[in-house]
């Protein structure tokens, strides 16, 4: 049977390969991920978010994330001074918020009363998680860092421990994720991924 199969696709496969040009590129791949934010712990204690989109499950058993961080920004800094933070996934209803996360620094301006003009003033988390939460997500993450950072040019990529999760009652939101290529169809960020100025 199987030889049947590879007998009938061998003519499709080299048709479409013959017709196949590849060309080299410098242009890496667009590619469509979850959007998330993660707030973390400034110095003071008040929290700071950020957009994130490289966040991705690596384990199961322990359940294990990798996030990576870009190095200027303060989730970098607070990330590194205490090794925690909370990734809540974004949903649709998020997108106008976009520029306040990720295309502004919380060291210069305060995203938390972006977030309120915008109609998400930030919740109190649960007792055991310090970092205030913004409201509407399709779920939320507690990471704690295991190991030591990896350099990845401007970005350092840290594995994390997922120590606790939430996601809000009744009918699961996922279908309402939002992702970057939305973003990118709503003309909010670029092809590589930065905010756009509305």
């Amino acid at each position: 049977m199987a030889s049947v199969a590879r007998a009938l696709l061998l003519p499709f496969c080299a048709s479409a390969a013959a017709g196949l040009a590849l060309q080299p590129t410098e242009m890496p791949p667009v590619l469509s991920s979850p959007v998330y934010s993660l707030a973390t712990l400034n110095a003071d204690g008040t929290t700071n978010m950020q957009i994130t989109t490289y966040a991705t499950p690596v384990g199961v058993s322990p359940r294990l994330w990798a996030i990576s961080l870009y190095r200027p920004t303060a989730t970098h800094e607070n990330f590194l001074n205490r090794r925690s933070g909370v990734l809540q996934r974004l949903c649709g209803r998020h997108a106008s918020l976009v520029y306040a996360l990720g295309g502004r620094s919380g060291r210069d301006d305060d995203k938390a009363a972006a977030c309120a003009a915008a109609g998400f003033p930030w919740l109190e988390s649960p007792e055991t998680w310090e970092e205030r939460l913004l409201p509407g997500c399709a779920s939320y993450l507690r990471l704690v860092q295991v190991g030591e950072l990896q350099s990845c040019g401007e970005h350092d990529l840290v594995l994390c421990r997922v120590e606790g999760m939430l996601a809000p009652g009744g009918e699961a939101m996922d279908d309402d994720a939002l992702s970057s290529a939305q973003l990118r169809e709503m003309g909010i960020i670029t092809d590589r991924g930065k905010a756009i100025e509305p």
